[in-house]
C-alpha cells in the first residue's frame, strides 16, 4: 500500500517535470546583434534578430516602420492595454531604411532557426542600449508577452566631430531657422588655424572579420579582371593609329562661367529648390576645381576639399569664398535651411569671382582659347 503510494507520487512528478520541460522546449529563444559596433549619428547599421521556435509557436516580430496603418495603430494600442512588458522603439533615435523578409535559416524536425534584419539610420548619439525582443503566444493563451534576449546590446553612436553644417552656425532671428552661417568666423579660423578635419572613428576590426576571407578573394579576382582589361585594351590600342586629332580642351574656367550662367537662368531658388540649387553651385565648383588643379573634388567632402587646396596659392578672399558657399551648401542640404535672397546672390557672386580671379592664365597674358567665347556677364 505505501509501495504504491510512492510509486503514484513520483509518476506524477515524473509527468509535472515531464510538462515543464515540453513548455520550456516550446519557448522560443532569441539573440540579436548588430552589423557594426560603433558609427557615426546619421549612418546605417542592420539589426538582425535571429529566433528558434517550434513550428507550432505564434510570434511577432517588431515593427520599425514609421508610417503605420490605421489597423497597426490599433492593434499597438490593443497591446499596450493587454500587457505590462510592451515596448515599442523610439522613433526618435531610429529610422527605419528597409524591411527585409523573415528568412528561414535552418529546420530542424519541429524547430526552425529565423532570421529577422533590420536597415536602420541612427538619429542619436552616444551608447544606446537595445534589448532584442519579439512577441509570442504561450500555449493554450491569446494574449501575447514580449520574450527578451539574454544580453543587451550596445550601439556606439558618435556624434560629427566639427560637422560641416554646425561648426559656422550662428543666432539668427532673421532666419526662418533662427540660424544663419558665420561667415567670418569662417574666415577668422581660415586664417588663424586652417581647416579642420573631421575626426575618424577608430577602427575596429570586429566589424570587418567576417569579410576579411570574401574580401581578400573578390580584390584578387577584381586585380586579375582589371590586368585582362587593360591588357585587352593596350592589345587593341596598339593595332590601331589615331586618325582623328582632339579638338582643343575647353579651359576649366570656361566650362564653369556657362554652367553658372545656365544655373543662374534656371532660377532654382526663386521657386524654392534650394537644395538644387546649392547642389548645383556646389557641382560646378568642385568640377572646376577638379579641371583647374588636378582635385578629384567630386569624390571628396567639404574638409577634404579644403585640406587639397592647402597648399595651392589662393588669394585669401576667395578661399574664404569658397568655405563660405561650402558650408552655407552643407546646411541647405543636410539641415534644410533656406537662405535668404541676398545670401543666394551673393553665394552666386562668390562662386563667380572664385573661378574668375583663381582661372589659369597663359603666359602670354591670353585666358585660356581665345576661339572659345562665351557670355559670362552675372547681372540680370
Amino acid at each position: 500500500m505505501k509501495t504504491s503510494y510512492y510509486i503514484r507520487r513520483a509518476a506524477l512528478l515524473l509527468v509535472g517535470v515531464v510538462v515543464a520541460v515540453a513548455a520550456v522546449a516550446e519557448r522560443p529563444t532569441i539573440r540579436g546583434s548588430f552589423s557594426k559596433e560603433s558609427l557615426e549619428v546619421g549612418d546605417r547599421v542592420d539589426y538582425i534578430i535571429d529566433i528558434e521556435k517550434d513550428r507550432a509557436t505564434e510570434i511577432g516580430i517588431p515593427d520599425f516602420d514609421g508610417n503605420p496603418t490605421k489597423e497597426e495603430v490599433d492593434r499597438e494600442r490593443m497591446a499596450k492595454r493587454s500587457m505590462s512588458t510592451y515596448e515599442t522603439y523610439d522613433e526618435d533615435i531610429f529610422e527605419l531604411v528597409e524591411d527585409y523578409p523573415l528568412d528561414t535559416v535552418e529546420v530542424d524536425g519541429r524547430r526552425l532557426h529565423l532570421r529577422k534584419r533590420y536597415r536602420l539610420a541612427v538619429m542619436e548619439t552616444g551608447e544606446i542600449p537595445m534589448r532584442p525582443s519579439i512577441l509570442y503566444f504561450e500555449k493554450n493563451r491569446d494574449v501575447p508577452d514580449t520574450l527578451y534576449a539574454d544580453d543587451t546590446l550596445r550601439l556606439v553612436v558618435k556624434s560629427y566631430a566639427e560637422l560641416d553644417t554646425t561648426l559656422f552656425l550662428k543666432a539668427d532671428p532673421t532666419s526662418n531657422e533662427g540660424f544663419g552661417v558665420d561667415s567670418e568666423l569662417a574666415a577668422k579660423m581660415l586664417r588663424d588655424e586652417g581647416i579642420h578635419s573631421q575626426k575618424d572613428l577608430p577602427f575596429i576590426f570586429a566589424e570587418i572579420r567576417d569579410y576579411v576571407a570574401y574580401g581578400a578573394i573578390t580584390l584578387i579576382l577584381l586585380a586579375l579582371l582589371v590586368w585582362l582589361l587593360v591588357w585587352y585594351i593596350r592589345r587593341t590600342l596598339s593595332r590601331r593609329e589615331a586618325i582623328v586629332k582632339p579638338g582643343p580642351k575647353i579651359p576649366p574656367h570656361v566650362v564653369a562661367i556657362k554652367a553658372l550662367v545656365e544655373l543662374k537662368n534656371r532660377k532654382l531658388w526663386q521657386n524654392g529648390k534650394y537644395k538644387h540649387y546649392y547642389t548645383a553651385l556646389t557641382d560646378i565648383l568642385r568640377v572646376y576645381i577638379g579641371g583647374r588643379w588636378g582635385i578629384g573634388a567630386m569624390e571628396m567632402t567639404t574638409d577634404e576639399i579644403i585640406a587639397a587646396l592647402r597648399d595651392v596659392e589662393l588669394p585669401l578672399e576667395s578661399r574664404s569664398n569658397l568655405v563660405s558657399i561650402m558650408r552655407t551648401a552643407n546646411m541647405v542640404k543636410f539641415a534644410k535651411a533656406e537662405p535668404a535672397a541676398e545670401d543666394n546672390e551673393d553665394n552666386y557672386t562668390k562662386a563667380y569671382y572664385f573661378v574668375e580671379n583663381t582661372k589659369m592664365v597663359m603666359e602670354n597674358g591670353i585666358e585660356g582659347k581665345e576661339e572659345i567665347t562665351i557670355n559670362t556677364n552675372i547681372e540680370e
